[in-house]
Formats: C-alpha cells, structure tokens, sequence
C-alpha cells in the first residue's frame, strides 16, 4: 500500500494537483479524480473496493486516524517526503454500508517566492500597506481562491525584511514558517481559535494570524485585538469586499468597531488564463474606504 500511495502523491504532484478524492461507485469501483487548475480531472486508476480499503486503511494509519472507524467523518495530517516535504491533509466522510469517501490536500511544507509576485501590484500595494499599519487585514473569496497562500506570503516578507514576531493559530497548519510560532486547533486538547487568543497576546507578538473568523466568538476576539495595536491577518468567506463588512455585522460586530478596526478588506480570485495555470486577481479596500462606505451607505 506504501507503494500505491507514494506513486499517486508523485503523479498528482508532478501534474500539480491540489487536491485528490477518491470516490466509490455502485459497481463497488472506486475512481479517482485530481484537481488541477482548479478543475476536477479524472485520473487513469481505477481501484476495487478490496485494494482501496487497505489503501483507505493504510492512509488512515499514516494520519493518525481511527483505522477502525468507519462511520464518522475523520481528517488527519501527513508529511509526505518527495525532493521537497509537501504537506497531505487526509479526510474520510462515510457514505453508506461501511464505504467512505477519501480526499486528500496536497500543500507544499516550503516557501517558494514566485517570480510573478515582483511586478503582482496588488500584492506590493498591501504589503507596503501593511508594513505601515495595525489593525485586521482580512482576506475574502471563495474556498480554493489562495486566501491562506497569500497571507503566508506576507507572513514570509514580514518575518523576514522586517523581523517581526509572528503567532498563527490556524486549523491545520499548512505551510510551516521557520522563526514564526505556529499553533495548530486542536479541539481534544481545547485549543481552539476563541481561547487561544489570551495565550497568544501573553507572548508579546508583533502580528498575529488566524486562519479563519467562522463565528461571532473568534471575530470579537480578532476586532479587540486589532484594536488594542496588534497587526491582525485572518480570512473569510464573502463575495465581495463589502459584503465582508455585513459578515461581521451578522456576526455581531459594531459599525464603530469595524470603521477603528479595520485597516484592509482585500478580495481574491484566481483566474484561468489562455495559455494554462492559473492568475490572482485581487480587489482591496482601505481604512478610508471602509469609513466612507459605513458613514455613507450603512446609516441609511
């Protein structure tokens, strides 16, 4: 099974695939699909329900998962060592009968500097904006658009051209850092992204990360903290810029504390190009944006 698992994580890696799902069929066949470019392909491997249960299990194993659980949705974390170590996320969802479902993430465990990135404006524009400023930079769009990309490529500059001390909580950790201090969620042990953030301030962080603001909790506790001085990153999901701002008054944040707290809502897409791959097509809005969108439009 070691065999069958390191080549379909090589040949989905070497066609640059993010994700692979495994997916059972009523004829007790399992086909297999990659994503790439953001389109789901099918892959050329077929498995039978026998073989891809020792895979299932072998994977399970791998990831410190239950092998012996086959009813309730699980996901656990393997390294996966290649030239470079890439990071697997591997979750089970249990359909029917015993069967589960299998999709695996596939992350890079290093940072690589794209050569785009030098003349990418939108990019220098934040960044130079945000090596100015405190409060929350929070990034929107879609699941998939490269939101947690891009904040670790900010994460990467200020570490290393301005040195700052850096704290994440995220859930999981999916690319690491070296000289940034990275906490995984992990529920069993009552970390989480709610009670972690006493923790956090305690250590005197210049900026801090938080991989995702899901509930009225975690975004009180990303707004205070914007606004006691810290530099703040997290994500959302919205459609648009603005439609970030009626997420967080849904989620109980005051008009005034998102006019102080906010210094930046940047909202990502990644588009296809003609010639292949993939591009990141951004829009932002700063401080003074946001403060004439509230004063103007929210009062009315």
């Amino acid at each position: 099974m070691e065999t069958l698992f390191k080549r379909i994580i090589t040949e989905a890696t070497n066609l640059n695939a993010t994700d692979i799902h495994f997916i059972p069929t009523r004829e007790d066949i399992i086909i297999v699909q990659m994503r790439i470019n953001g389109d789901n392909e099918l892959y050329d491997l077929k498995l039978e329900l026998s073989l891809y249960n020792k895979l299932l299990t072998y994977m399970k194993f791998i990831s410190h998962l239950d092998v012996s659980e086959r009813n309730k949705a699980q996901s656990g974390q393997y390294i996966f060592e290649q030239k470079k170590y890439l990071y697997t996320r591997i979750s089970t969802i249990p359909l029917n009968l015993g069967v589960e479902s299998c999709s695996i993430r596939i992350t890079p465990q290093y940072f690589d500097k794209k050569a785009e990135e030098q003349s990418d404006e939108a990019f220098l524009n934040i960044k130079q904006q945000m090596y100015q400023s405190e409060g929350l930079f929070l990034f929107t769009g879609p699941t998939g658009s490269g939101k947690s990309t891009l904040m670790y490529e900010l994460l990467y500059d200020l570490k290393h051209e301005l040195n700052k001390h850096i704290i994440t909580i995220e859930d999981p950790v999916e690319q690491t850092i070296d000289g940034i201090v990275q906490v995984s969620v992990n529920e069993k042990a009552d970390i989480t992204y709610a009670n972690s953030f006493k923790a956090i301030l305690r250590c005197d962080p210049d900026v801090i990360m938080i991989g995702e603001i899901r509930d009225s909790l975690t975004a009180k506790h990303v707004i205070q903290a914007s606004l006691s001085g810290h530099l703040i990153l997290s994500t959302m999901h919205a459609k648009d810029n603005y439609g970030a701002i009626f997420r967080l008054i849904e989620l109980g944040i005051t008009h005034e504390q998102i006019k102080q707290g906010i210094s930046c809502i940047a909202n990502q897409r990644l588009v296809k190009c003609e010639e292949g791959g993939r591009f990141r097509k951004m829009t932002y809005i700063y401080n003074e944006e946001i403060n004439h969108y509230m004063d103007g439009c929210m009062d009315d």
